[in-house]
């Protein structure tokens, strides 16, 4: 499998299906709305939307991986829903303003070049009054599974891969979120510390699939069988109690975003 199939097999049923279930929770969708799933990737927010049964006007996923597009556009072929699949940058949309009335986005802001621009963009091409839901992962030191993740490749792969990992942590403070919202003309932001106990039931299957299907996958796919086994053995060993000898269960913990255009 490529990266994207690897990241919809492995990563969006541990990581990004239960969030996404957490952002519809906190502002459900609505028969009628147009919706926008923004840094969409495989579409694991569009699904679990379509999966509630509502009756949308429109629904587009938004990404600037074309990998990832086809992903989601396969796993929504057969959806009785039309879903517009667009390749574009989050600070670049192509659309006209006051285009949607909802739009989710999960676990993508803290990697946006420009995040001042891209929450700009959003909420131009949003009508006034409209709900989003934003999920952002918080420190380090709050998520086992990543820190033992960037530890690891770190020891195994080279500094880059394990700051990779690490990235995905680096807007983790309440107050410059808000700001970021705020400033971009978002209106009753609400950000909350929010802890998703998530599960895999073979560790080293989640390892193989999450560690070797990032973006440091082509290097470890170029390293010894052993030299990876040693990398997967270092990761499972750095979680402790989050993994039985054979399963991983993990706190995943993120600030989730609710806010009005």
């Amino acid at each position: 499998m490529d990266f994207a199939e690897t990241y919809d097999s492995v990563l969006v049923p541990v990581i990004f299906q239960p969030w996404a279930r957490e952002l519809i929770r906190r502002v459900p969708p609505r028969d009628g709305m147009r919706f926008l799933d923004l840094a969409c990737g495989t579409g694991a927010a569009t699904r679990e939307v379509l999966a509630t049964g509502v009756s949308p006007t429109a629904m587009t996923g938004v990404d600037m991986a074309a990998g990832m597009l086809d992903v989601a556009r396969a796993k929504t072929r057969a959806a009785s829903v039309e879903v517009n699949w667009i390749e574009a940058d989050a600070a670049k949309l192509p659309f006209p303003d006051d285009q949607f009335d909802t739009a989710y986005c999960q676990q993508a802001l803290q990697f946006f070049p420009d995040r001042a621009q891209a929450l700009k963009e959003l909420r131009r091409v949003l009508v006034g009054g409209a709900s989003v839901a934003f999920c952002v992962t918080t420190g380090l030191e709050e998520n086992p599974l990543l820190r033992s993740q960037a530890d690891a490749l770190e020891r195994h792969v080279d500094e880059a891969a394990g700051a990779a990992v690490r990235a995905i942590c680096s807007l983790s403070d309440t107050e410059e979120i808000r700001a970021l919202f705020e400033d971009a003309g978002f209106e009753d932001v609400e950000v909350d510390r929010v802890s998703l106990t998530l599960s895999h039931p073979d560790g080293r299957v989640y390892a193989a699939g999450a560690m070797g299907g990032m973006h440091t996958g082509d290097k470890i796919a170029g390293m010894p069988r052993e030299a990876v086994d040693a990398c997967f053995d270092d990761f499972l060993a750095g979680l402790g109690e989050c993994f039985d000898g054979v399963g991983i269960e993990f706190p995943h913990v993120a600030n989730v975003v609710v806010a009005r255009a």
